[in-house]
């Protein structure tokens, strides 16, 4: 039997990023549990505490979730063999490819291999809406009781900064503790899921607030010129657009 060549660190880093990806596509696309994958970390953990052999347990990892993918591919295509009739998609499932193809209209950030492609845009429409769009405001609010300068709109722009801005690291303030929850080995999934959802649920706060200050404006300000209302209009459709892309609605403040 021929001996197994020794990994490079750099090597080693590159399968277990593999291995991992083929645990996400086994997840999402079968719709498997998560726990395959956790107890994949488990494992990974307890070879690197014992001194197991790297290289060796890495391909037998490949091998392990090649077969597990072989045969959930095997399965869904073996059903659809026994369909007879060309069957239409479900509901569900036409309304997640409605889903997808609505935030694919937004710039996908890739701030981090593994992170949620729902996050990566998300950031990528706070991000255009704080660079190209927030900027139109000042304009248009100068002359009214929500000018930026106001505590209101101050608070407002900080909040946006911290969801759609950048720091040095490249990433909003508000993603930082979702990057080092990815980073962190063995992975913890309930805390990723956990930033995950704190991101998108202040992402939501924050675009409801603004629709109601520019609503307020446009109610308060009947008066305003031409061409400041159609601004205003079009930064209000905006921000209603990408509530309604993220499926934000339901996701207001309690007051």
């Amino acid at each position: 039997m021929a001996k197994i060549r020794k990994l490079t660190p750099t090597e080693i880093t590159g399968v277990v990023a593999k291995i991992r990806k083929k645990y996400d596509e086994y997840h999402y696309k079968y719709f498997k549990s998560l726990s395959y994958k956790r107890e994949f970390e488990n494992r990974y953990l307890h070879a690197l505490k014992n001194n197991v052999d790297i290289s060796s347990f890495l391909l037998a990892e490949i091998d392990a979730i090649e077969e597990l993918l072989h045969r959930a591919e095997e399965k869904y295509l073996n059903k659809e063999i026994k369909t007879t009739e060309v069957k239409e998609k479900s509901f569900a499932d036409r309304v997640m490819e409605e889903n997808v193809k609505k935030i694919r209209k937004y710039n996908d950030i890739n701030f981090h291999k593994d992170a949620n492609e729902e996050i990566r845009r998300l950031f990528g429409a706070l991000h255009t809406l704080e660079q190209e769009v927030w900027p139109r405001l000042y304009t248009v609010l100068k002359s009214t009781s929500y000018a930026l300068s106001t505590k209101t709109m101050m608070a407002l722009e900080t909040q946006l900064h911290e969801l759609g801005g950048s720091s040095k690291e490249g990433i909003p303030s508000k993603l930082e503790r979702y990057v080092t929850r990815l980073n962190h080995f063995p992975r913890d999934y309930t805390m990723v899921d956990k930033e995950e959802k704190n991101y998108i649920l202040e992402a939501a706060f924050m675009l409801h607030d603004i629709v109601t200050v520019l609503e307020t404006v446009e109610d308060k300000n009947p008066n305003m010129d031409d061409a400041n209302k159609v601004i205003l209009e079009g930064i209000l459709t905006h921000v209603k657009q990408v509530i309604e892309d993220f499926r934000l609605k339901e996701f207001k403040k309690k007051y």
